[in-house]
């Protein structure tokens, strides 16, 4: 399993896709590392933005059949996470959950907390 833990600041998300692929390039195919950079991307960036101003744990582990299972947390402990309503337009953002509804195969905010977890599949 790889665990890392990431400042709450804008860069995280960056730091994030950077560590994935230096760690992880060797043991996933090209698209799912790319899906994987993506939804944690997302995950990260909202716990900067809505978080506790807190350290952020990112957790991934490989699959015996060659998936991922992940889950970032951000300290909070408020589980107010849902995606909006996109026929409110594009413009103000806050889609980053509807991206990661559709590259994963399953998402789910673990009951009274921050913790998201997630997980894509080999032909996701």
């Amino acid at each position: 399993m790889l665990s890392l833990d990431l400042s709450p600041r804008p860069t995280a998300g960056q730091e994030a896709r950077q560590l994935l692929d230096e760690r992880l390039r060797e043991q996933l195919s090209e698209d799912l590392l790319a899906d994987l950079m993506v939804v944690v991307t997302e995950l990260v960036n909202n716990s900067v933005q809505h978080g506790p101003d807190a350290p952020i744990q990112l957790r991934v582990a490989i699959t015996d059949d060659g998936g991922v299972h992940g889950e970032v947390e951000d300290q909070g402990n408020d589980a107010d996470i849902a995606i909006r309503d996109s026929s409110r337009g594009l413009g103000g953002g806050g889609l980053g959950l509807l991206i990661v509804d559709s590259l994963t195969d399953r998402w789910a905010v673990s009951e009274g907390s921050t913790v998201v977890r997630f997980e894509l599949s080999v032909a996701a």
